[in-house]
């Protein structure tokens, strides 16, 4: 994964949010804040916490995910990360996995239990390339 970390932030605030940013292709949820919002799908659909987490979690499967081009910003507390992302999702148990390419954007917010997710856009990309 390529990262590019801007100025005024450690490397251990870097490596950490870029984790978290992998780990988030599965959507756990202890990485969200109690009033994050989603913007994803084809139709830009805006989903609460809570809602989204579950649509992640019973809708699909994901059985690969990966993160390139990620890029970091922190004001504060306050991160944006940008990545381009690939993952593999199986919809229907009897169809091969579906391949999903977006563009990902994430506001985090430094908690004291650490980096929480305040907002996730994701953008399809269409057709992937």
């Amino acid at each position: 994964m390529k990262s590019a970390v801007s100025r005024g932030h450690d490397d251990g605030s870097a490596a950490q949010l870029g984790r978290r940013t992998d780990q988030e292709a599965g959507l756990r949820n202890d990485l969200l804040l109690e009033d994050s919002r989603a913007v994803h799908g084809p139709v830009g659909k805006i989903d609460d916490a809570k809602t989204f987490a579950h649509f992640t979690w019973t809708r699909r499967r994901h059985v690969f995910a990966k993160a390139e081009d990620l890029s970091i910003t922190v004001h504060g507390t306050t991160a944006i990360t940008t990545c381009l992302q690939e993952m593999h999702i199986v919809f229907d148990e009897n169809l091969p996995p579906f391949p999903v390419q977006e563009a990902v954007t994430r506001v985090w917010e430094e908690t004291a239990e650490g980096w929480r997710l305040a907002h996730l856009h994701q953008s399809k990309r269409m057709p992937p390339v």
